[in-house]
């Protein structure tokens, strides 16, 4: 709440649109990174774990080029 991403409505925590885009692009990421992980053979469960530590460690520069290099790949 103190940075606007959330706020309390109706006793449930709701996401502001900051809040939203922030987590889509934590969650698109945290999807292109299991998935790839594993179809390069991890299993799906360490690819999630791994993937859980990836989607918040890379910049944007370099998932825009994951993203377009796997796009191109697959």
């Amino acid at each position: 709440a103190e940075r606007g991403f959330i706020h309390i409505q109706d006793n449930m925590l709701v996401l502001s649109d900051t809040g939203r885009e922030i987590a889509e692009k934590i969650y698109e990421r945290h999807l292109l990174f299991s998935d790839f992980l594993v179809r390069i053979g991890v299993d799906k469960e360490t690819a999630a774990e791994d993937a859980c530590r990836m989607e918040h460690a890379l910049s944007d520069e370099s998932f825009a080029a994951l993203k377009r290099y796997i796009e191109a790949h697959q």
